[in-house]
Formats: C-alpha cells, sequence, structure tokens
C-alpha cells in the first residue's frame, strides 16, 4: 500500500561543485562551506572510498561525518 507523507525541508542548490569532482575537491569544499558544516553524510560511491573520504575529512577538519550502510535509515535532526 502507498503512503504519502508529507515532509518539511528546502531544496538549495549549491554552485561550484561537479558532480565529478575529485577527493581532493571535496575535502577542500567541506572546509570552505559557510556557514560550516556540523556534520557531512556521504552516501555515494564504493563504501570503502567514502570511509576513506570521511575519515580524511574528519581528521583534517574535524567535521563529524558519516558514511551509512546500504539500505540503512539515517534521521535528520
Amino acid at each position: 500500500k502507498e503512503e504519502r507523507i508529507d515532509v518539511n525541508f528546502d531544496v538549495v542548490t549549491i554552485d561550484g561543485l561537479s558532480a565529478h569532482a575529485g577527493r581532493n575537491e571535496l575535502i577542500d569544499y567541506s572546509n570552505r562551506t559557510q556557514p560550516r558544516a556540523n556534520k557531512i553524510i556521504l552516501n555515494h560511491g564504493e563504501q570503502s572510498r567514502c570511509l576513506d573520504l570521511a575519515s580524511s575529512i574528519y581528521k583534517l577538519h574535524h567535521i563529524e561525518t558519516n558514511v551509512p550502510k546500504n539500505l540503512e535509515t539515517v534521521r535528520l535532526k
């Protein structure tokens, strides 16, 4: 059975980032966001690569990161 759920959120366009940005560009971008991100969720790519990128972002910029497993639910506050 299909169920409709209303979700209260805003859609924001992010300029200056290619969908095919490399690892270094993503790490740099994570440090330049304004306001600074409190948490970054990586959800696209091979699990091992996402975990490596998340670890690098945390080590370099001290930003909390999360790499959800396939089909894992992430609750946003």
